[in-house]
């Protein structure tokens, strides 16, 4: 069975926001929507929501923030549909901060590590106050098949 029929993607509305934010608290993840942000979620055939990811959009960069898969759907292929379907609004200035172990997933989805010499201020200060918090992390970029690295 496919994912696409057993679950869909939506992005948020303002008003809707604060459904995501309920759904970080409900499984006790660190995630946090603000309105302002583009917010996707995923949800089951009883249209629960079961994972979520917003794009944080910040001055000259965005930076894909809380992705959170609900437990028991962990491991089904529910955070690859959650970011191919974010996908058509990365850009190269997409960020994201991969877990060490989830650095292979973020790969496979179009991200690649990424040297923090002359990354965005507003990147490299978040970047920093995480791994502070002592935070396994890893900075990656988001690169669209094809893109030439010229950095």
């Amino acid at each position: 069975m496919s994912l696409d029929k057993e679950f869909s993607a939506q992005w948020l509305s303002e008003a809707e926001i604060p459904l995501a934010n309920k759904f970080y608290r409900m499984y006790k993840f660190r995630g946090k929507a603000r309105r302002h942000d583009p917010c996707m979620v995923i949800r089951d055939g009883q249209n629960q929501i079961i994972a979520c990811g917003c794009l944080r959009q910040l001055t000259e960069c965005q930076l894909l923030a809380g992705v959170a898969v609900a437990p028991d759907y962990q491991g089904q292929g529910v955070a690859r549909l959650l970011l191919s379907s974010m996908a058509g609004a990365f850009d190269d200035q997409t960020f994201t901060f991969s877990y060490s172990h989830l650095v292979a997933f973020y790969r496979s989805m179009g991200f690649v590590e990424f040297d923090k010499d002359g990354q965005p201020s507003a990147i490299l200060d978040r970047f920093h106050t995480y791994q502070k918090q002592g935070r396994d992390i890893v900075l990656m970029r988001y690169r669209q098949y094809g893109q030439i690295e010229n950095e």
